[in-house]
């Protein structure tokens, strides 16, 4: 692509804003500037440079994507989400290790966007924080995978006497734990009703992901392989239904334990 054209998506925000309002449809000068909440003047240059590279087209009073310019934006838009993603919190992802990542998982790191970092509470460092607990205590359907033996761990063998749909995938060095400390609680979890345990025999350097009817969340690993309890989470419909594939993706790998 020339270099000029590149300049002209991505080095002003008006442009790229107006672009991808186009994506769902024409709009009017005067939609355009309520919308974006930008001013005549300062747009209306704007689109003149979109007209002259054939990337709009004005029909009447409405202003409209051409289908080159379709074509760009399409592939324009998942590139602006994982920016933004990655920008969002960008000294957390520089830190992170994330080559157990399948390369499709990699690809749609877009749809982590509105992620929020949380970070762990010095006065309660061995405790998860206080709104992943209450989500999950809430949570009827969980879905989870682990590489370490992670506080939570606890909180669903608890869930032992309820009706809560528990799905947990763990390394072979966590269920070697599990058995060991935790003999009792795993016996029990493992023939409770709707419970399932999982153990992946795959290397998987990622600490721990969640996914339920409520939130996802996700702890990955430092690049110096540390677990630092820095976890993201989301509310999110596609970041939620990310965690729950790559969950899913790890499940369908592993070996299923029965009572």
């Amino acid at each position: 692509m020339d270099k000029d054209l590149i300049d002209l998506l991505f080095l002003s925000q008006k442009r790229r804003d107006l672009l991808l309002l186009l994506k769902n449809g024409g709009r009017t000068i005067e939609e355009i500037v309520s919308l974006l909440h930008v001013t005549p003047t300062g747009m209306l240059p704007q689109i003149k440079k979109l007209k002259e590279e054939h990337l709009i087209l004005q029909e009447n009073r409405v202003y409209r994507l051409t289908p080159l310019a379709e074509i760009l934006v399409e592939k324009m838009e998942p590139l602006l989400n994982t920016l933004e993603v990655i920008e969002e919190n960008l000294h957390y992802w520089h830190e992170r290790d994330l080559s157990s990542l399948p390369h499709s998982f990699l690809e749609r790191l877009n749809e982590l966007k509105s992620c929020a970092l949380i970070e762990p509470d010095p006065d309660n460092i061995f405790e998860p924080p206080a709104v992943f607990l209450e989500k999950m205590q809430k949570s009827k359907k969980i879905l989870s995978f682990s590489s370490i033996f992670h506080p939570i761990f606890p909180e669903f063998f608890r869930k032992n006497g309820d009706n809560t749909e528990i799905t947990l995938i763990v390394t072979k060095k966590i269920y070697e734990r599990l058995k060991t400390d935790f003999e009792k609680e795993l016996k029990l979890y493992i023939g409770g009703e709707r419970r399932r345990l999982f153990v992946c025999f795959d290397e998987i350097k990622i600490a721990m992901l969640i996914k339920t009817e409520c939130f996802m969340s996700a702890d990955f690993l430092t690049c110096k392989g540390a677990f630092d309890q820095e976890t993201i989470i989301s509310f999110e419909p596609a970041s939620m239904r990310w965690a729950e594939d790559l969950i899913l993706h790890y499940r369908d790998k592993a070996q299923e334990i029965k009572g």
